[in-house]
């Protein structure tokens, strides 16, 4: 019997409706409710409210059809836009599918969200039962699963404290134990299991190994197409809202990723591209200090974007950019000032250090561009644009006065000092 079944599923969002619609009068909102039958269905259409100007149609999710077995870890990507994040909020019941059908067997937990479910003011131990309670699950449950939850979330000193006071990354060990140890028979996860130390996120995924082995259905939706092939069974893969290959995750991954070159490879433009004869941009990744490679860095920590590039004739020219964007926005540059010259052809890496206290508690996303040159010959630059995709997570407790409110979408920590005034006018 399958656990999750997706029949002919469609998400429409109507661009610029919201904006543009003319509010219902008081008297238009009453006579609607007269019309009303008990079954709250309008026995005869009412004064149609038309918008001031023509919306747009956009189909985030069209004809996505899909079985699930139990026991499944099944992958989702798809390039930014392609319908991912629609997709799982439409399976958790956060929204309203504008056509098809969901039918899912049992418990469904989903973790689309950094603490969604919780209550800052709260301690851990208050919202473990609000949010088993919202999940439909009785206090006596989890009373007696209240010993696995607080071990795999290692938050035994802070079970009495105010979650306001947790690091995102403590937040984030809490919020997956407690999905995990509902025992559901769905779970939603997404780019979220990135976040935390790098022995936290091998638990996390070998957890999720587990917990499939004995029945869990998982769906899995990320960018880290290591991640994906290591951990999921079958893969799913979106494009513009529409299913385009759905199997192995070796075969779906290296056909998504071989179209995704080739596109950027095709522009008309040495920028967009990712190769050319001069040089090869191969990948992006994050290492902490130590030189680790990790999932997301924590902002209270020094870390490194390491990019790896090949060229292909001697005396190549390269200097490196990595863009920092959160929420679509460019938040800054970082460059090199001169160009570094290789001397012979071969892989090299180029490495920038991220000062710690500097970024926020948000998402962020790197595109990474190398000019490359040979002499005074015309200047190329090959571009990967979203290269990398991360949640930045605080990995200590925070201090007193600290509320864990995001500001701004970057936070730096900086000195203040106070000094008192001598002879000064009174104000």
């Amino acid at each position: 019997m399958d656990s999750l079944f997706v029949d002919d599923l469609g998400k429409c969002f109507q661009l610029g409706a919201a904006e543009e619609e003319q509010p219902l009068w008081p008297s238009q909102w009453l006579s609607s409710l007269k019309r009303l039958k008990p079954g709250g269905v309008p026995d005869a259409p009412g004064p149609e409210v038309k918008p001031s100007k023509a919306t747009r149609d956009l189909w985030a999710l069209r004809n996505v059809s899909f079985r699930v077995q139990p026991g499944t870890v099944l992958g989702i990507i798809g390039a930014n836009g392609a319908g991912k994040s629609t997709l799982m909020k439409v399976l958790a019941r956060v929204t309203l599918p504008s056509e098809g059908r969901v039918v899912g067997v049992g418990r469904l937990v989903s973790l689309l969200e950094l603490g969604a479910g919780f209550d800052p003011d709260l301690s851990a131990r208050e919202n473990i039962f609000l949010n088993a309670a919202l999940n439909g699950v009785p206090r006596a449950d989890v009373e007696r699963r209240m010993e696995a939850i607080v071990s795999f979330a290692e938050v035994e000193p802070f079970l009495d404290t105010a979650l306001k006071h947790f690091s995102s990354g403590m937040y984030l060990k809490l919020a997956f134990s407690v999905a995990v140890n509902l025992e559901p028979k769905i779970l939603l996860a997404d780019e979220i299991l990135a976040v935390g130390d790098t022995s936290f996120q091998e638990r996390c995924l070998q957890r999720v190994q587990d917990d499939a082995r004995n029945g869990l259905t998982v769906l899995f939706v990320s960018h880290d197409m290591e991640a994906i092939t290591k951990v999921c069974t079958r893969v799913i893969w979106l494009d513009h809202g529409q299913v385009v290959k759905d199997g192995d995750p070796e075969e779906v991954v290296a056909e998504y990723q071989t179209k995704m070159w080739a596109h950027a490879d095709a522009a008309r433009t040495e920028r967009g591209r990712l190769s050319n004869e001069l040089a090869e941009l191969m990948s992006v990744r994050l290492h902490s200090e130590d030189f680790r490679e990790i999932g997301a860095p924590p902002v209270d920590e020094a870390f490194y974007v390491r990019v790896r590039f090949r060229t292909f004739q001697r005396r190549v020219r390269t200097r490196c950019a990595v863009d920092f964007y959160a929420k679509r926005v460019l938040l800054f540059r970082v460059s090199e000032m001169q160009k570094a010259e290789h001397i012979g052809d071969g892989i090299y890496e180029a490495a920038v250090k991220v000062p710690p206290n500097l970024l926020a508690e948000t998402n962020y996303s790197l595109t990474v561009s190398i000019t490359v040159s040979r002499r005074e010959s015309r200047e190329y630059t090959l571009v990967h644009y979203n290269a990398l995709s991360f949640l930045a997570y605080r990995s200590t407790a925070r201090e007193e006065g600290d509320t864990g409110e995001v500001a701004g979408l970057l936070a730096p920590k900086f000195e203040w000092k106070y000094y008192k005034l001598k002879n000064a006018p009174h104000a």
